[in-house]
């Protein structure tokens, strides 16, 4: 029998469930109890039996600790994370990803009792999404470049930018065809957690770019059916505003050759498409030269798969399994600690570290037979 100390938490057996991506049903069929008793486990107007509690735990992956240890987050301290595929994207796949940026809150809450983080450097702006124009928007991206010292030169590296400014970055196999990125602040820290999934090396960059643009832009409005459209074309007028700034690129571009647009490509890069689109956005190129681009492309067969996709491969996020690597080499936090403190799987705590897998397993004693 679990003792007072150790009560069984009903909030986190529906997160739990939550971050599996089962729905009650598929979570009953899976323990083998009704719906109905799903909704008292979670709700707290019954606890599971013995038996039933090892299949929770079985079907979840979780510890025992998981379900008896409280987590310290702050509701009002959490914003709706930025869906880019609302329309399209599931709602157990959201629930799933938004318990793993909670977790990743969990990890990096844990690192910063005995580590100082980067702190958060964004600008603070005053924006409206509803009022507000394209050259607003513009103004913003150029006021970040700014303040972390980018000047008008390429971004070679926005995963470590966003590192050292204060963004927690995770990334892992999200195992969704409808989520290349998603990005929330939590506890007033933003958060970006993005697909190692993706094919191409070029769309990642404008993925973080765009999640920086729903952080620096929307971070007081919830995305919603209604305002998803805006918000997203915002978001991707940021992302091009940042990635090319407009008195630098609009200087460089002086031709409509695909040749062209590929060593520019080299220098920037952006995919050529995102290119083509900045340029229409600035009115650089007129519609019919938009469309001559368009028609090459199709000719070429790079519409979708372009060259030099992955010719400038990102750096994986560093800060989180650096923070963990740090206590544990200098003995500040055994392993053990660690993942029982965390009170999760040990698989998670990895993924969503950026840690390698098996590194928080304790150290096995190898033996040899005496010749």
């Amino acid at each position: 029998m679990i003792g007072e100390q150790h009560k069984l938490i009903p909030e986190r057996i529906r997160e739990a469930r939550e971050a599996t991506g089962l729905t009650d049903d598929q979570f009953a069929d899976a323990i083998g109890v009704s719906r109905g008793a799903i909704g008292h486990y979670e709700t707290g107007l019954s606890a599971p039996r013995g038996e039933i509690f090892a299949r929770i735990i079985e079907v979840t992956g979780q510890p025992p600790s998981f379900f008896t240890t409280p987590r310290n987050r702050s509701v009002s301290r959490f914003r709706m994370p930025n869906w880019r595929s609302l329309k399209r994207m599931q709602r157990p796949e959201r629930l799933r990803i938004a318990r793993r940026l909670e977790w990743a809150f969990d990890i990096t809450s844990y690192l910063e009792r005995f580590i100082e983080l980067p702190p958060v450097r964004l600008p603070e702006i005053d924006f409206d999404y509803e009022t507000d124009d394209d050259d607003k928007i513009e103004s913003v991206a150029e006021a970040v470049r700014k303040l972390w010292g980018l000047a008008q030169e390429p971004i070679t590296d926005l995963v470590a930018v966003l590192e050292f400014n204060g963004c927690i970055l995770i990334e892992e196999d999200v195992k969704c065809d409808d989520m290349d990125a998603v990005s929330r602040w939590q506890g007033g820290r933003p958060y970006i957690l993005y697909s190692k999934e993706v094919q191409s090396t070029s769309r990642t960059l404008f993925n973080l770019a765009h999640e920086l643009g729903h952080i620096v832009l929307h971070a007081s409005i919830e995305v919603t059916s209604k305002n998803l459209e805006k918000v997203e074309r915002q978001a991707n007028r940021f992302a091009g505003a940042l990635l090319l700034p407009r008195a630098q690129f609009a200087s460089e571009v002086a031709s409509t050759s695909i040749d062209y647009f590929l060593a520019m490509k080299q220098r920037w890069r952006v995919a050529v498409a995102a290119m083509v689109y900045r340029c229409k956005d600035l009115e650089i190129l007129n519609p019919v030269q938009v469309q001559y681009i368009w028609k090459q492309m199709n000719i070429r067969r790079i519409r979708k798969k372009e060259p030099l996709d992955n010719a400038f491969p990102l750096p994986s996020p560093t800060v989180l399994a650096t923070g963990m690597r740090m206590l544990m080499e200098h003995g500040v936090q055994p392993k053990a600690q660690i993942v029982g403190a965390l009170a999760l799987n040990t698989f998670d705590i990895e993924s969503l570290s950026g840690l390698e897998r098996e590194e928080l397993q304790t150290q096995v004693v190898q033996l040899r037979l005496l010749k």
